[in-house]
């Protein structure tokens, strides 16, 4: 039994659940998840509800399996058996059933928080402010592609609100995505204003990508570009402001800069295995793209002629290689 478990029984022994839970925090910022969730637990079997909620973020975040594809979810469950009034643990759990892929539930459970926000908040103190459980539906919406519906939303919530950091992005992000392009950008602006964000940059250059001012619209693209590296998991953003930048390039008529985005956005998507439906149809539209240039005659593939010189290179180099050892060996004795 390790130092930090027979500390929490004690704790636990004198009804010290708080200086517990604080003690299972620190043994998760340590990295230590055996202890952690041992003294999860040994509070759980005290009815001590904040550990099974505390358990249950855990799977949700921080595990890898996010034990195997539950999300925590029994455990938000079992609060709400004892709790079902309680605005955070309805929320986690519609995470929980949005991470299963079960959107729509997801959003009744949202709904339900915020229609009984004012009166489940006398039985259970919530974590989360009012207006944070409505954003937080808007932002289910968002990731689940519901464009419409989030705009809608977030009328809702600007009126009732009045305007947030998240507001101005979102916003703009949805105005964009609706063909509002000019309202769009005022709102991005505003937000950039703020803070510099590689997906408000990005919403920008698409609204100024739809308004056919691909000068700016390359500008901001490129901006991204600089920064992409803080996209890295996201290959669907990547793969927006990469090819894009390229298509504004055509129509500026830099069809050698255009080449370039162009294989570095092909080569990208080339790295992943199968793609999804949008991006597949991306990676065509580039390779048509690219062909339809180089048959023009006016630009060349310096890429391509330079990975193939090193390709070369690089077999010769292997050949050489090959050949030393093959004399090495006959020289010791083999074959």
């Amino acid at each position: 039994m390790s130092d930090a478990i027979k500390q929490a029984k004690q704790y636990i022994s004198n009804k010290d659940y708080k200086e517990a839970l604080k003690l299972a925090r620190k043994r998760h910022g340590k990295d230590d998840i055996e202890d952690y969730i041992a003294i999860l637990d040994l509070l759980i079997d005290e009815d001590y509800l904040i550990a099974l909620e505390e358990k249950g973020m855990y799977y949700q975040y921080y595990d890898k399996t996010h034990d195997n594809g539950d999300y925590g979810e029994k455990y938000f469950d079992q609060y709400l058996e004892k709790q079902p009034r309680s605005i955070n643990v309805i929320s986690d759990k519609a995470l929980s059933r949005f991470n299963k892929g079960h959107v729509d539930e997801a959003m009744d459970y949202m709904d339900k928080a915020y229609e009984k926000y004012s009166s489940y908040s006398k039985i259970e103190k919530p974590r989360i402010k009012k207006n944070e459980v409505l954003m937080g539906k808007i932002e289910l919406q968002i990731q689940a592609k519901q464009y419409h519906d989030a705009l809608i939303n977030l009328n809702q919530y600007e009126d009732k609100y009045g305007i947030d950091e998240k507001l101005l992005l979102y916003k703009g992000q949805m105005l964009q995505k609706e063909g509002k392009n000019r309202k769009a950008i005022d709102y991005l602006n505003k937000s950039l204003e703020k803070e510099d964000t590689l997906v408000g940059f990005n919403a920008k250059a698409d609204a100024l990508y739809e308004l056919k001012e691909y000068k700016q619209a390359l500008k901001a693209y490129n901006r991204c570009i600089q920064y992409e590296n803080r996209a890295d998991p996201d290959l669907e953003l990547r793969t927006n402001f990469n090819y894009k930048a390229a298509f504004c390039c055509v129509e500026l008529g830099d069809e050698q800069e255009a080449i370039k985005h162009l294989n570095k956005t092909i080569g990208m998507l080339n790295e992943y295995g199968r793609l999804p439906n949008d991006l597949e149809k991306i990676y065509q539209k580039c390779s048509f793209e690219k062909e339809r240039l180089m048959k023009t005659g006016e630009v060349e593939d310096r890429e391509f002629k330079q990975s193939k010189f090193l390709s070369y290179k690089s077999a010769i180099y292997i050949l050489i290689i090959i050949l030393i050892l093959y004399i090495i060996l006959k020289i010791l004795g083999y074959g």
